[in-house]
């Protein structure tokens, strides 16, 4: 499973075990706090998820100062992704060391810690569990003319994105994903329209001002069903043997995009 569809909401699955772990973590902790009538632990599970979260999304901005630099306000885009586990755990830890130099009682404060710790590695199993997905054999038309047929798709990196002209993230992250494309001949990038129309498609990168140099139409989805996908947008990253490496479900933001790409050619 790479996401989970709550209502009009689609979450990749790593986002989602992540969330589900910090609420078992503070449910736990409010109740052992009032079970067992220790009120400073559910103030310092509060803080340092809080700070956690800061300390999380501060860490994969200083990684990449290019990106914010240049553009400051994606630092609060958060549903873009882009988090540091490292960050986490340091933010986290500062506070957690704040609050047992003030006293707070580490048995049931880590008590709560690994509840949600076991939690989110039940979730996760099924990532470790999922089987290896080999690129399709396929060919699908491009924009411009021709198609684009996996099997001859030379042996280095490829970023494939799911979209569609209806989906408002797919529309703001497309222009940046084919400038992107446009400046690294090492990737190859397949931009792949869902279920549309080509006159769609192009009247749409018509109205935008964007290349269509990396555009390939998939009118039947067959992307989506072979990736077994939910929802759009979806980048899906793929090493140089072919084999899926990584799945991001949702909108994708530069710093992300550049730190998988980075992951690949490791």
């Amino acid at each position: 499973m790479t996401a989970i569809q709550l209502g009009p909401f689609v979450l990749g699955w790593e986002r989602f075990a992540t969330l589900a772990a910090v609420g078992v973590f503070l449910i736990a902790a409010e109740i052992i706090a009032r079970w067992g009538r220790v009120p400073t632990l559910s103030a310092w599970a509060g803080h340092a998820v809080l700070f956690g979260f800061i300390g999380a999304r501060l860490g994969h901005v200083v990684q990449f100062p290019e990106v914010f630099l240049a553009e400051p306000w994606l630092i609060i885009a958060i549903w873009q992704g882009g988090f540091s586990p490292i960050g986490a755990a340091l933010g986290a830890g500062l506070v957690t060391l704040h609050a047992l130099y003030r006293g707070l009682a580490p048995v049931p404060a880590f008590g709560a810690l690994w509840l949600g710790v076991m939690f989110w590695l039940v979730l996760t199993l099924d990532l470790a569990d999922r089987p290896a997905i080999a690129t399709p054999d396929i060919s699908l038309p491009m924009l411009m003319g021709g198609g684009f047929a996996f099997a001859d798709v030379p042996e280095q990196p490829m970023v494939i994105n799911l979209w569609a002209t209806w989906c408002p993230p797919c529309r703001r992250e497309l222009p940046m994903l084919a400038e992107v494309a446009e400046s690294r001949p090492d990737v190859t990038f397949l931009l792949a329209s869902q279920g549309e129309a080509a006159e769609t498609v192009r009247a749409h990168l018509d109205r935008t001002d964007i290349s269509a140099a990396h555009i390939a139409l998939d009118p039947e989805s067959l992307l989506a069903r072979h990736y077994a996908t939910i929802g759009l947008p979806v980048t899906l990253f793929v090493a140089r043997d072919g084999m899926l490496a990584h799945v991001h479900v949702g909108e994708i933001s530069r710093a992300v995009l550049l730190r998988e790409i980075t992951a690949l050619l490791r």
